[in-house]
C-alpha cells in the first residue's frame, strides 16, 4: 500500500511540475496584458481630465452673442443627405417632413433625387438645417414622440 500512495504522490508532484512549466508563457503574456490595460487606464483618465479642462477654459472664453443674425453660406443639402438623416433620427418619410415643414411626397421625391436639392422656399432649406443640428431626443420631443 505505501507504494501506490508513494506512486500517486510522486504523479501528483511530476503534474503539478508540468502544470506550472506549461502555465507560465501563459502568466507571462497576462502580466504584460495586465500592465498594458493599466495604461491605458491611466490615459483614458489623463484624456478625461484634460477634456474637462479644455471644456472649462471654453466656457470662459465664449464671447457673449450678440442679437445680430450672422450671414449664413448657401446650404447644400442633398438627397443622400436627407436620407441619412432621416436615418440618423430614426424617422419615418412622414415624421421628417413634419419636422421640415413639408409634405410626404416631397422627402420622398428628394430621397430619390441626385445632386444638390434646389429649394423653392428659402424657410425650408433653413428648415433643413435647423433640424440637423437635432439630435434624436430633440427631434423625437419636437414631434411629441417618445421612446
Amino acid at each position: 500500500m505505501s507504494i501506490i500512495k508513494s506512486l500517486q504522490a510522486e504523479i501528483i508532484r511530476v503534474a503539478r511540475k508540468e502544470i506550472k512549466k506549461e502555465l507560465e508563457p501563459v502568466k507571462r503574456v497576462n502580466a504584460t496584458q495586465r500592465g498594458l490595460i493599466a495604461n491605458l487606464r491611466r490615459d483614458v483618465t489623463d484624456l478625461q481630465k484634460e477634456v474637462a479642462r479644455l471644456q472649462r477654459e471654453l466656457g470662459k472664453a465664449i464671447p457673449e452673442q450678440t442679437e445680430e443674425p450672422v450671414e449664413t453660406k448657401e446650404v447644400r443639402i442633398t438627397g443622400k443627405g436627407i436620407l441619412s438623416l432621416r436615418k440618423r433620427l430614426v424617422l419615418t418619410q412622414a415624421e421628417f417632413a413634419k419636422l421640415a415643414g413639408v409634405s410626404t411626397p416631397s422627402v420622398v421625391k428628394w430621397e430619390k433625387q441626385e445632386g444638390i436639392l434646389p429649394f423653392r422656399r428659402k424657410e425650408t432649406a433653413d428648415r433643413i438645417q435647423t433640424v440637423r443640428g437635432m439630435g434624436k431626443k430633440e427631434a423625437w420631443a419636437e414631434l411629441g414622440k417618445e421612446k
